[in-house]
């Protein structure tokens, strides 16, 4: 059927490096249901002295027809990323009805839990070492259940040398939940 599409974006900046913004989206045809679809959300990015910044956005659905009780959507992120220092956590969480069908969505029904810290000290009795670096990340996601669908532990050891050469050790253990049995 024809199908009509909008879009309304508005964005402020607000501080010296920091934005809000709003959408709202609109379907005129769902297509899983009669009716039109929507989607709006607030979001925001706020940015603190020079390395530190906040991310969030909540968003939510609504499709005519439909009665959805777990159609929001949201994220907090601090991310403080200094030469010496990195500091990267994350929580968003997409509920199972969340359905904008203006965009895209990987994966509904989910929790996600993201750390990531790095200590990357620069010498100063070495000639040939500009820095060492230390980073070790996890991302665990949960279905809306509290069952583990997929985690990432990952580690990483380098020497950054004065030349820009590159010498790195790495770890990485991955999980991933198959409700069905695979052959690869």
């Amino acid at each position: 059927p024809a199908t009509n599409f909008s879009v309304v974006r508005v964005k402020r900046d607000v501080l010296r490096r920091s934005s809000i913004g709003l959408l709202v989206t609109n379907r005129s045809e769902s297509t899983i249901a009669t009716g039109a679809n929507r989607a709006y959300g607030i979001d925001g990015t706020f940015a603190f002295y020079e390395n530190l910044q906040i991310n969030t956005y909540w968003a939510a659905t609504q499709t005519e027809g439909l009665v959805a009780s777990d159609d929001a959507s949201y994220r907090g992120q601090l991310d403080y990323s200094g030469d010496r220092y990195t500091v990267q956590l994350e929580h968003l969480k997409i509920g199972d009805d969340f359905n904008p069908e203006i965009g895209f969505l990987r994966r509904d029904d989910m929790v996600r839990e993201y750390a990531r810290f790095k200590f990357s000290p620069r010498p100063r009795n070495q000639s040939a070492i500009r820095k060492y670096v230390y980073d070790a990340a996890i991302e665990y996601i949960e279905d809306g259940a509290g069952r583990l669908e997929s985690r990432e532990r990952a580690a990483e050891f380098a020497l950054e040398f004065q030349s820009a050469d590159r010498f790195t050790v790495n770890y990485t253990n991955s999980f991933e939940y198959l409700p069905v049995p695979s052959s690869i």
